[in-house]
């Protein structure tokens, strides 16, 4: 099991459990904050991405793939700050949710499942590869949606073996300290269960 995440505002959560078809897909969580008394502008919600991540945990999911963001062409410089500061909100929520953290560039997953880099042909493509699930992203502005439910397909196939992609020395990192976080969580409730039968 794992979960996807187009890091935009506009952007989703995506579980995939492909061992009992489970699918499912949550809107990245926001919230709208006065910023140093100007009009209020919608900003990710840090509380409810962790919320989420580690809901999705608990179910069973280990690894997070996320699409590696970097500015666009024409793209002011505060739009560039929120975009990439809303993906470390994202990767530090996985880390405390104890997942693997697995960046993945866009120009790599879209070669993989060749989705055009036009956003409407994209949600067309994800249409192409899951219509049972082509109501999840019915207008334009769900391509973001249709983007998560496609990276979690690459996921999957990665985790399968289908995709070979070798780790940086952080990406690595991210992996080793998703397996301690899950170790030491697996350890605090065998101590929780067994002082629970020794009071018994």
């Amino acid at each position: 099991m794992l979960i996807s995440c187009d890091p935009g505002i506009t952007g989703a959560f995506c579980l995939n459990d492909w061992a009992t078809g489970r699918f499912e897909i949550v809107p990245m969580p926001v919230q709208k904050r006065e910023i140093r008394g100007r009009a209020k502008r919608t900003i990710i919600d840090e509380a409810e991405v962790l919320s989420t991540l580690r809901a999705f945990a608990a179910m069973g999911a280990t690894h997070l793939f996320i699409e590696q963001v970097q500015g666009l062409p024409g793209q002011s410089a505060p739009a560039a700050f929120n975009f990439g500061m809303g993906y470390g909100i994202v990767r530090m929520a996985a880390r405390a949710a104890g997942l693997a953290i697995e960046a993945v560039p866009p120009a790599l997953w879209k070669a993989e499942l060749r989705v055009p880099k036009d956003k409407r042909a994209a949600r067309g493509r994800a249409s192409e590869m899951m219509p049972m699930l082509a109501h999840l992203w019915p207008m334009q502005k769900d391509d973001g949606k249709a983007e998560a439910a496609m990276l979690s397909l690459y996921g999957e196939r990665w985790i399968k073996g289908g995709v070979r992609r070798t780790r940086s020395a952080a990406e690595q990192e991210d992996v080793e300290q998703a397996r301690r976080n899950r170790e030491a969580a697996a350890a605090r409730k065998a101590a929780a269960r067994r002082a629970r039968e020794a009071s018994r």
